[in-house]
């Protein structure tokens, strides 16, 4: 017999769907990083005899469309930490961002101005938002 997810909580979110943004989310650093490093479009011409199976006609174009999704995913995971406190923005994107980050980090190393239930009902809120984005495929 399959298992049913259930929706449980003050913000219902589907356990697959949780899941789903919470792995989003750990993407967030390496697209960062990513962007980063996406910035030349030049590529050396080599020439051979050997024929050519897959040539990419336009490079900047598939760069340019690389670093738009980027750009899209970054801004969207930013956006829902926003949404979900704006005033605890930070802390929700450092939490959500990297994995085994708990409050008690938070409060260690960055001095987060909130207590632990507040953080986690706003981080519960922010996979929330950003189920509901991706799942609605929101610009």
């Amino acid at each position: 017999m399959a298992r049913r997810s259930k929706k449980t909580g003050r913000w219902k979110i589907d356990t697959h769907e949780f899941y789903m943004a919470l792995h989003f989310a750990y993407q967030y650093r390496k697209w960062v990083e990513e962007l980063e490093g996406l910035t030349d479009t030049s590529k050396a011409i080599t020439y051979s005899d050997m024929p050519k199976g897959n040539i990419n006609p336009d490079p900047t174009f598939d760069l340019v469309a690389r670093r738009e999704r980027l750009v899209r995913n970054v801004d969207l995971v930013e956006r829902c930490a926003r949404e979900a406190e704006p005033e605890l923005y930070e802390y929700i994107l450092a939490g959500v961002t990297n994995e085994g980050i708990t409050y008690d980090n938070l409060k260690a190393l960055k001095g987060i101005p909130c207590g632990k239930d507040m953080y986690y009902d706003r981080r519960r809120k922010f996979y929330y938002l950003l189920s509901q984005r991706i799942n609605t495929k929101e610009p």
